[in-house]
């Protein structure tokens, strides 16, 4: 089984529609979520930033549980991973291909997640009684969560041996999902490769402050040929999910609407610190309304919409073009790393970081060839970096100047312009979490708002 197959086996889900919804007419998924005072903080010991909240770490900085070094073969992969991911959303939000699904019923459809990429940003989340704790890859791009797990699927079951995988029989809360055992789930690819997994129901442990009883996961079975997913033992889908969508129920907004309101706030920190996750109105507490918002749009794709208008770097302001064919404007994405921008503005703003650094010796660009504009910096290490501003709807948000470069080699010898150009013209612009970084991010979603402003990560 290929690497990228085997990521994107974990998105792509195939479940029973006539029970799923004869369920749903008897009873709400999730909506008996509760507050339980866990107590319990499971960051490193050695980590700074933020004590509150659901703690968001690099995976490649001091605060990852890992303890994985950002090396340039780490960096390079990760660009890779990237462009893999934003072909596959691409491809889904276009239909450039069909990927068929095994067994009864069989459609060729997209079902949320895609690839999952590069899993940059972790949280740790605990699942089952007693609580066992995953690191997760925090995903505004998905909307379905999942932890990979060793079902019981015959007696005896299995004995627990891996930390890193969810045992559903270890937990006294576990049970099977509405849909069970119809919810099983095979993915079949064109290189014949396979995936399964099944969801289930247990209690989730979110933060400090909240314990979700009955919540619905995906139980996603690991592949034996990738491993450890790069460390990241699943995902924290916080994506939207319109209600339209046959899946909406099993989304985290919808299933704990009653208690967050579907309202959440996140700060990514650069790799030297960490972040946070904030629901409902400790969202609104702890990232303040700025006073400004820009609009979320109206989509039937399961992202984050905004309408981006301008990118202004140092003195240059870059319109950007309205969408074209039917994207409605531009993708919000935390699980996405590098902003990818339509062809015209990236070749001014690259042309313009290009005539700013004009004074430094050229560096090669990134071995994929996603970056570009890219520099040896070597004994530059107090260099003001060019400033720059994202101009949206009703809303201007400066970068900090972490996110304005990417250093491929980890140190200064090769600092590149941290944007990449769309490889077709009708694929969607994004901002990924590179961007993102020491940014407040509320997701308003009944008020269909964005409010952006500083962070404290």
């Amino acid at each position: 089984m290929t690497g990228s197959s085997a990521l994107m086996a974990i998105g792509h889900i195939f479940m029973c529609y006539t029970l799923f919804f004869s369920f749903h007419a008897n009873k709400a998924l999730g909506y008996g979520a509760t507050v339980v005072e866990s107590g319990k903080s499971h960051a490193p010991p050695s980590c700074s930033g933020t004590t509150t909240g659901l703690r968001v770490v690099h995976k490649y900085g001091p605060c990852s549980p890992s303890g994985l070094k950002k090396t340039s073969a780490v960096a390079s992969q990760i660009l890779v991973q990237d462009k893999l991911r934003v072909r596959a959303m691409n491809s889904r939000l276009h239909n450039r291909r069909t990927i068929g699904l095994e067994g009864e019923g069989t459609t060729d459809t997209y079902l949320q997640n895609d690839l999952p990429g590069a899993g940059n940003f972790l949280v740790s989340v605990g699942f089952g009684t007693p609580l066992q704790y995953f690191n997760l890859a925090l995903d505004t791009g998905s909307y379905v969560t999942w932890v990979q797990c060793e079902p019981c699927t015959e007696s005896p079951c299995p004995q627990q041996q891996k930390a890193s995988l969810y045992y559903p029989s270890f937990s006294s809360t576990y049970s099977n999902a509405p849909c069970s055992p119809w919810c099983n789930y095979t993915q079949t690819y064109m290189d014949e490769s396979k995936s399964g997994g099944v969801f289930v129901l247990d209690t989730v442990s979110i933060g400090q402050d909240y314990q979700i009883p009955e919540f619905i996961f995906l139980c996603a079975e690991p592949d034996k040929e990738t491993g450890d997913f790069g460390k990241a033992d699943g995902i924290l889908g916080l994506g939207l999910a319109s209600f339209g969508d046959d899946f909406a129920s099993y989304s985290l907004a919808t299933q704990t609407a009653n208690l967050f309101g579907r309202v959440f706030c996140h700060c990514l920190p650069s790799s030297g610190n960490s972040g946070y996750v904030y629901f409902g109105e400790k969202a609104r507490e702890q990232c303040p309304f700025s006073g400004t918002y820009t609009p979320l749009l109206d989509s039937d794709a399961n992202y984050y919409f905004v309408n981006l208008i301008a990118i202004t770097l140092g003195q240059k302001k870059v319109e950007v073009p309205s969408g074209i064919f039917s994207s409605p404007g531009t993708i919000i994405d935390s699980g996405t790393v590098i902003t990818h921008l339509p062809s015209s503005v990236y070749s001014e703003l690259s042309q313009e970081f290009d005539r700013l650094m004009s004074e430094f010796p050229p560096a090669n660009p990134s071995d994929d060839g996603v970056l570009k504009a890219c520099y040896n910096l070597v004994g530059q290490d107090n260099l003001a970096i060019p400033e720059m501003v994202l101009h949206f709807e009703n809303l201007d948000v400066n970068l900090d100047q972490t996110a304005v470069t990417w250093k491929g080699n980890n140190d200064m010898s090769q600092v590149c312009f941290a944007f990449a150009e769309k490889e077709n013209e009708e694929d969607v612009t994004i901002i990924g979490n590179h961007q993102q970084q020491k940014l407040n991010m509320l997701f308003n979603i009944p008020d269909q708002r964005l409010e952006i402003g500083p962070g404290n990560c």
